[in-house]
């Protein structure tokens, strides 16, 4: 594995992104195949929207360890329900609107975690590491 391939403290990130959007995709075809296309998409909504929230999340901090200390914690708390009411909104229209499956959005919400969990167990496994 080259430098460039191999996981590491700077790279995670964008691996990780990777890694649940690849997830995701793959995740949704099969069960769009094997259970409904229903099943399929809400899985996909579920995993889209888990990674854009970590990618906003992971922005917001960011931008709000690079304030003052006296402004950061109020809009790093107004960021965080600005965030936490619109990922709201966008689980609303997904099940009460178009109705999608909750239990695709579940597992699909759930990816970002599962690829966390697996890049961790790839870390603390590897040769050196």
């Amino acid at each position: 594995m080259t430098d460039r391939t191999k996981i590491n403290e700077t790279n995670l990130f964008p691996k990780l992104v990777t890694g649940s959007l690849l997830m995701s995709a793959v995740l949704a075809v099969l069960t769009a195949l094997l259970v409904s296309l229903k099943f399929g998409l809400s899985l996909l909504a579920g995993g889209l929207l888990a990674t854009a929230n970590f990618i906003w999340l992971r922005r917001g901090l960011e931008s709000v360890l690079a304030l003052t200390p006296s402004l950061a914690p109020k809009l790093a708390t107004l960021r965080f329900i600005l965030r936490l009411a619109i990922m709201a909104g966008f689980l609303y229209l997904l099940i009460v609107v178009l109705g999608a499956d909750i239990f695709g959005i579940l597992i699909g919400l759930s990816i970002l975690v599962i690829n966390i969990i697996l890049f961790s167990i790839y870390l603390s496994t590897r040769k050196g590491g």
